[in-house]
């Protein structure tokens, strides 16, 4: 794995509740607000990244939801957001095209497309809780 070469050897992502497991009731006021930005199909997963765990940078391939709605060719047009869903703590990290994101407050939220490079961390000492959205929009 790239990722181990690099020096990484703590564990990656996080855990995981996506649209497969139970979702809050709460859940599809998130999916109407997106909605109501333009963005169609929109799924979402619950990420608990615990200390220690170091997503390093990368860029969101989406093969499974390219697939499912037949984006293929169309992949500028997949958007994603990440709604923080505590404040920040000391340690948590995000980094979105080189720019660190520290400091936020409940309720913020980060967007990019498609293919936007984009890196997390928790080296504090408490869970770092986020809700991740996918969507896309018409080309």
């Amino acid at each position: 794995m790239v990722w181990r070469g690099q020096g990484y050897a703590n564990r990656f992502t996080g855990d995981m509740c996506d649209m497969r497991s139970a979702q809050p009731t709460w859940n599809l006021r998130f999916q109407e607000i997106f909605a109501g930005k333009g963005w169609q199909d929109i799924g979402t997963s619950y990420y608990r990244m615990t200390a220690g765990t170091v997503l390093p940078t990368h860029q969101d391939r989406y093969v499974k939801y390219i697939s499912f709605y037949d984006l293929q060719g169309r992949e500028h047009a997949i958007r994603r957001a990440i709604v923080f869903l505590e404040d920040w703590q000391p340690g948590h990290y995000a980094e979105y095209e080189d720019r660190p994101f520290v400091n936020w407050r409940a309720g913020a939220v980060v967007e990019w497309t498609y293919d936007t490079p984009h890196m997390a961390a928790n080296l504090g000492i408490t869970p770092r809780y986020t809700l991740q959205i996918t969507g896309h929009v018409d080309d």
